[in-house]
């Protein structure tokens, strides 16, 4: 099953109904389109569409928006304090697009690097992928984030990189992070519920 988060809310794409979604069954691009129409001009907090064939509903959400390939971490030091940063106003995992010719575990640890000011991280192990659908001058963007798992046991205090608007970068620990997911995006409180919470 594939899972979205679009607006703040989530599109889930599967083979069977799902409780407690409003369920559209795929007939063609129309469907894709008018589920995400739903999702940025109502009150609805999930839809699913579903069909035998999901890949299909895939490559179809793929046409209607361009995929944006990100990668990005979750660090842990010695301390076992959690590396996060704040943009925007939310707090977040550093992440950052992936250049061309480069592999998803190579941007991952550069990005944290560039965003947060530290080195020598060590990349442990791929996590999971995440999705996003957002909207750039009326069009939409499906951004496709992997995450992995890594490691910094140097001393060095993170410094956000303003350029990219980050505003702050910093080592919270395990216990401090539910009153930062108060403030966060729902793909991020989800990965950090599942990843780092519930370990």
């Amino acid at each position: 099953m594939y899972k979205i988060s679009i607006n703040e809310r989530f599109l889930t794409i599967g083979k069977r109904k799902k409780k407690e979604a409003v369920n559209l069954p795929y007939k063609n691009l129309k469907t894709v389109l008018n589920a995400l129409d739903i999702l940025y001009h109502t009150k609805v907090k999930s839809i699913h569409i579903y069909s035998s064939d999901t890949k299909k509903i895939w490559e179809k959400l793929k046409k209607t928006a361009t995929p944006v390939y990100a990668s990005g971490g979750i660090v842990r030091n010695n301390k076992d304090n959690y590396l996060f940063i704040k943009r925007n106003g939310f707090w977040d995992l550093p992440k950052g697009h992936v250049e061309e010719n480069e592999t998803f575990k190579k941007a991952a640890k550069r990005e944290v690097e560039e965003e947060c000011s530290i080195s020598n991280l060590h990349l442990k192990k791929y996590i999971t992928t995440t999705y996003h659908v957002y909207q750039s001058e009326q069009k939409y963007f499906l951004k496709i984030v992997q995450w992995f798992e890594m490691e910094y046991k140097g001393k060095e205090k993170p410094q956000p990189q303003i350029s990219e608007g980050i505003e702050k970068a910093k080592w919270v620990r395990k216990k401090e992070i539910p009153k930062l997911m108060k403030k966060t995006y729902i793909n991020i409180k989800e990965l950090i519920s599942n990843y780092v919470l519930n370990e």
